[in-house]
């Protein structure tokens, strides 16, 4: 677990000692997300969220939903799977690449019986040898459901492999010679 993780589990607690009923939803596995190895793919994807909050409040009601990074970083790079292997054999492929995804807006909210979820990203594709940077772009995505707050997993995935195939087109535009200095 890594310290982030621990302020937030500790931040919730502490929460929840104040408010009887906040319940946290563990996102990647409420999702049912298949873990791989990332350290086979040419392309690494490395996600942060300085801008939102960490486990993700749903507005209206007491839950939350935790490892929203880890989860974004999981749909990104399985989308991008198809890119990374056609690219493998380029010239520069060597080292690979890293797309750093930054989350910089993030909310959640339930209405009536419904329940919405909306993401924004900034990606940055830099290659791994040299960390030379070759584009950036941003992405975002907002989906809902008829469901209840705490049943809403399979709904925020959908959007973060919305973000993950937009960020994968995106890429096939991206000219992986031209390094800016």
């Amino acid at each position: 677990m890594s310290i982030k993780h621990a302020i937030a589990i500790a931040a919730l607690l502490v929460t929840s000692a104040c408010s009887s009923s906040t319940e946290m939803v563990p996102l990647l596995s409420a999702a049912g997300v298949p873990l791989t190895d990332p350290t086979e793919a040419p392309l690494r994807v490395v996600t942060r969220s300085t801008a939102v909050h960490d486990p993700l409040h749903v507005r209206g009601t007491g839950v939350v939903y935790a490892d929203v990074e880890t989860t974004l970083g999981h749909a990104i790079a399985s989308a991008t799977v198809p890119w990374a292997k056609a690219h493998e054999k380029a010239k520069n492929a060597a080292d690979g690449w890293e797309l750093f995804v930054e989350v910089t807006n993030a909310d959640a909210w339930a209405e009536d019986d419904r329940v919405v979820f909306s993401l924004a990203v900034r990606a940055t594709l830099r290659q791994r040898s040299g960390n030379d940077y070759l584009a950036q772009t941003q992405a975002s995505c907002r989906q809902g459901g008829i469901v209840a707050p705490d049943k809403g997993a399979p709904i925020v995935y959908g959007c973060m492999m919305e973000i993950g195939r937009t960020l994968s087109g995106w890429l096939e535009g991206v000219d992986l010679d031209a390094v800016k200095q």
